[in-house]
């Protein structure tokens, strides 16, 4: 596959590929939008799930193994002059907590210029200066799984800051990395904020969502090979520097 042509929206945080024409979309819906709104039942079920405040940015991420280990998209955490984001927080967005600071220095990404290598890359897991209390980690799914059914919650619900929970499908491989992690075309909706939110199945995370391609970005429109959203599986150097993390 060709390399993406990337862009950056400080709140969106969306990448683009191939496809995407330079239209001002912040990011791709499908014809149907399944996403609600957060409620108790969803919010107990999500809780490690929350936002990433870089400043002006906004991504999603969400509490992985333990609950001060996070993982999301290494566009979140660095912008796209390749500059690590300053000042950025964590919020339990789901559990209801209030922020708590990224370490910067446990920070470890698949690239420093993220926006501008293949979106295998792009993925990025830190620790929290101390843990998110009272809420359960995702745990990790097995290596090279991808099961049809998953959950995706994410910001980017209408507002960048409203997240949205929804029951959609992993669709089709697209490729897979010399390291072993693979691109998933997704049905999943997203928006601007959505960036780094898992793909969850029996509260378990097996990917990330990254990006989009689509002809026609700023329609909505049914999933097809020229419109979908994409994630990547947590494989290969993702998965080992997830664990090394959660072993410190």
């Amino acid at each position: 596959m060709a390399p993406r042509a990337n862009w950056l929206w400080l709140t969106a945080l969306s990448t683009c590929g191939t496809l995407c024409a330079l239209v001002s979309a912040h990011a791709i819906s499908m014809e149907k939008d399944r996403r609600i709104a957060p409620s108790e039942s969803t919010r107990g079920q999500m809780s490690a799930t929350g936002l990433v405040r870089c400043g002006p940015a906004t991504g999603t991420a969400q509490l992985t193994v333990r609950n001060d280990v996070i993982t999301t998209a290494a566009h979140v955490l660095v912008d796209e002059h390749g500059r690590r984001r300053t000042g950025c927080v964590f919020e339990p967005t789901m559990a209801g907590g209030g922020p708590v600071a990224i370490d910067v220095g446990s920070i470890r990404t698949g690239s420093t210029m993220p926006l501008s290598e293949r979106a295998t890359r792009d993925w990025a897991v830190a620790r929290l200066v101390a843990p998110v209390k009272g809420v359960t980690p995702y745990g990790l799914g097995s290596p090279s799984t991808a099961p049809a059914a998953v959950v995706m919650c994410a910001g980017g619900n209408k507002a960048h800051t409203a997240m949205g929970t929804e029951h959609c499908s992993t669709r089709r491989v697209l490729g897979t990395s010399s390291d072993g992690i693979r691109e998933i075309a997704i049905d999943c909706n997203a928006g601007p904020g959505s960036s780094g939110a898992a793909l969850v199945a029996q509260h378990k995370v097996i990917g990330i969502y990254v990006g989009y391609r689509s002809s026609d970005p700023g329609q909505a429109r049914s999933y097809s090979d020229q419109h979908y959203n994409f994630a990547i599986t947590i494989d290969g150097p993702f998965r080992r520097e997830l664990m090394a993390a959660a072993q410190r």
